[in-house]
């Protein structure tokens, strides 16, 4: 049994004209929640729906890990992800339904579930987090798994069903149908350098690399050097970040490329920000650096 299942509701598979070009990255965002939740000690297993022909597989992984915890964590660094296609959100809707089928607490985390929390919680999911994910998901595990005498009141970031109000005198009276609380939105993480290298050795690399091979020539990784951006797009990153961003030290940067390249050894990086570079002098640090 594995305590926390990781997945993503984007299926490559499901997007014709994308499926078509055939140029896939593993969940960079999903895989920076899986190492941050493993290094505090929680057993973490990837499903990763990429390449997944449909949602009858993350029934399989369900079945394989029998996790306590069933968490849809987004790629907020894929710009497919933020678009949140109806398809995917509705393999979204259909994953919920499986993982609650099975006995799991369902979370949610992405650019949709922060815009329309309300529909996945009507679907079925236990939590979902709006914005940034690592810090409150965090809370919200320590809290289920009575680490933490916070309540879901203090969380931050969190929003829930709550079937329950404290009367004068201290009691709770129950109330139905139940109602949705939406807690205030948590700060961002200004240092990045914190957090640690995404968990690579959860992907199944050599399928990844096998695809980009045949049908471009070269092996290509996907690695994110800032979260957010200032600019007013109304789609893209405003869910998660506003007009907001951090950035990453150079150092920290070309420390995970000298890692991927050592151990994974891609042909090509693809770098998934919104805004490479924009922080003044970074990339002549970052240049510099590298060589």
């Amino acid at each position: 049994m594995t305590q926390i299942l990781l997945g993503q509701s984007y299926y490559l598979r499901f997007d014709p004209k994308l499926w078509e070009a055939m140029q896939p990255y593993p969940p960079l965002g999903t895989l920076y929640a899986a190492s941050w939740l493993r290094q505090r000690g929680y057993d973490v297993a990837l499903f990763d729906a990429m390449l997944a022909e449909s949602e009858a597989e993350w029934a399989k992984s369900l079945d394989e890990h029998n996790p306590q915890y069933a968490i849809l964590y987004e790629d907020n660094f894929n710009y497919l992800s933020k678009m949140c296609l109806l398809r995917m959100r509705e393999a979204a809707f259909k994953m919920i339904e499986m993982a609650k089928s099975r006995g799991c607490t369902v979370i949610l985390c992405g650019a949709d579930a922060t815009d329309h929390y309300q529909e996945y919680l009507e679907k079925g999911a236990d939590y979902c987090i709006a914005g940034e994910g690592e810090e409150t998901l965090l809370e919200l595990l320590n809290q289920l798994e009575g680490k933490s005498e916070t309540g879901f009141e203090s969380i931050l970031g969190l929003a829930y069903h709550d079937d329950r109000s404290r009367t004068v005198d201290g009691t709770f009276t129950v109330h139905r149908p139940l109602s949705i609380v939406q807690n205030p939105r948590r700060p961002d993480i200004t240092n990045l350098d914190k957090l640690p290298f995404p968990a690579w050795d959860l992907v199944d690399i050599q399928k990844y690399k096998s695809i980009w091979l045949s049908r471009h020539g070269y092996f290509s990784m996907n690695m994110v050097t800032t979260r957010g951006c200032p600019y007013h797009c109304n789609w893209c990153a405003k869910p998660i970040w506003g007009q907001r961003y951090n950035s990453r030290s150079p150092e920290n940067v070309v420390a995970e490329m000298k890692w991927i390249k050592e151990t994974f050894a891609p042909d090509h990086i693809w770098f998934a920000d919104d805004i490479l570079g924009l922080k003044p002098n970074w990339i002549e640090k970052f240049a510099d650096l590298l060589r």
